[in-house]
This record gives structure tokens, C-alpha cells and sequence, in this order.
């Protein structure tokens, strides 16, 4: 019975970070907000592991995964986003913030819907937990101008409810301790030499990854229209 207990305990820990972020965020504390919504993303990738390694992955534990990740990679997020960046732009400013939840709400019942149909090895739509990263780093490190956090919102939404693949990490081959050291290094160079930028290549690669495919689309589009002309 308890081993049935502890992938959840995870999951609920998740849930409270997420809502400590909310707290943090409504009372002008966004940066604290921000480390509670990036440290909740370390707890959502536990659960599942703990679940499998126990043996006692169930409908309730995938179900309990999808509520917490909405309040903490959904709402939190747009929150956050609300606060230190859209504000200024009124009404208009929070519509474009409820499309990111609503988007993320698409997506989590999609994925719980289709989950048995997606191909091995990927994700349709930009994980919800990986689009709130996103957006929560985006916001925090402030060295982008607020037009394009609006994009970026916007963005983000489309990419969660879109056709677009993108790789699971969890069959890439690569060792998890890899995966971890790699992040960690990225985060020790980013910090000490004081590169804000430099967090944003991983992000870029795996967004283009994600886009793979309708880039060489495009690009065979664009050369047989050359073919074409050239005839």
C-alpha cells in the first residue's frame, strides 16, 4: 500500500510548489515564484520514475500528474507573466496570459487521451512542463523586451496544442546522469561567467528539434518552387 503512496507523494509535491509559486507571485515576490515553478519541473520528472521503478504506474497517478502540472507549469507561469512582463498592456495583457493555461489544459487531456497512440520515442505538442520552463526562464532573466514575451506566450500556447513532435529524452539513448551532468554545466557557466544568454541555446535547439520537420518541409517547398522558376 505505501509503495502505491509514494509516486503520489511526488506528484503532490509538485502541486504545492506550484501553488507556493502562486502565493509568492500575487504577493510581489516573482523571483522566489520562478525557483518554486523550475524546482516543482525536478519533482514532475521524479514521479514517473518512482512509479515505474516501484512498479505501480496507474490511471490515478497519471490523472493527479496532469491537475498539478496545470497549476504549476499552466497558471503559475502565466501569472508570473502577467506580473513582471503583460500588465501594461491591460485586458489585452491577460487574454494573451489565459491562452497559455488554456492551451496547457488542451494539451494535458489530449495527451491523456492519445497517450497509447503517440509514436515511441516522442511527445505530440510541447510538453506543458517543458513550454512553463520555458516561459518562467524567458520572464525571469529579463533580457528580452516585452513584445516578445507576448510572442513567446503565444508561441508556447500554439506549440502545446500543435501536431508538432517533440523527442522524449527518455529513449534517446542517452544516460540520465549524462542528461543531469550536461544541465548542470550549462547552469555552472551561465551563472559564474554570468551569461544569461547562454541558458537559451538548449532551449532554441530543443524548440528547433520540435520543428525539425516543418523546416524541411518548407525547404523542399521552397526548392521545387526554385525548379519550377528555373523550367
Amino acid at each position: 500500500m505505501f509503495k502505491r503512496i509514494v509516486p503520489s507523494l511526488f506528484t503532490l509535491g509538485n502541486l504545492v510548489f506550484g501553488l507556493i509559486a502562486l502565493l509568492y507571485i500575487i504577493n510581489g515576490d516573482p523571483a522566489r515564484g520562478s525557483a518554486f515553478i523550475l524546482v516543482g519541473m525536478l519533482l514532475d520528472g521524479l514521479d514517473g520514475k518512482v512509479a515505474r521503478f516501484l512498479g505501480v504506474s496507474s490511471e490515478f497517478g497519471k490523472q493527479l500528474d496532469s491537475l498539478s502540472d496545470m497549476v504549476t507549469f499552466g497558471v503559475a507561469p502565466a501569472f508570473l507573466t502577467y506580473e513582471l512582463a503583460l500588465e501594461i498592456y491591460g485586458i489585452y495583457g491577460l487574454a494573451i496570459c489565459f491562452a497559455f493555461p488554456i492551451a496547457g489544459a488542451i494539451r494535458l487531456a489530449r495527451f491523456n487521451v492519445i497517450a497509447e497512440e503517440t509514436p515511441s520515442g516522442f511527445f505530440i505538442g510541447m510538453p506543458i512542463t517543458i513550454a512553463g520552463g520555458i516561459l518562467t526562464i524567458v520572464v525571469l532573466f529579463d533580457i528580452f523586451p516585452q513584445l516578445f514575451v507576448l510572442g513567446a506566450v503565444l508561441f508556447l500556447a500554439y506549440m502545446m496544442i500543435s501536431s508538432t513532435k517533440y523527442p522524449d529524452f527518455k529513449t534517446v539513448g542517452i544516460p540520465k546522469w549524462a542528461q543531469l551532468l550536461l544541465v548542470l554545466v550549462i547552469l555552472l557557466i551561465v551563472f559564474y561567467f554570468k551569461i544569461p544568454e547562454l541558458i537559451f541555446l538548449p532551449i532554441t535547439i530543443y524548440i528547433l528539434l520540435g520543428l525539425k520537420e516543418r523546416l524541411e518541409t518548407i525547404l523542399q517547398w521552397y526548392k521545387r518552387k526554385r525548379v519550377c522558376r528555373s523550367e
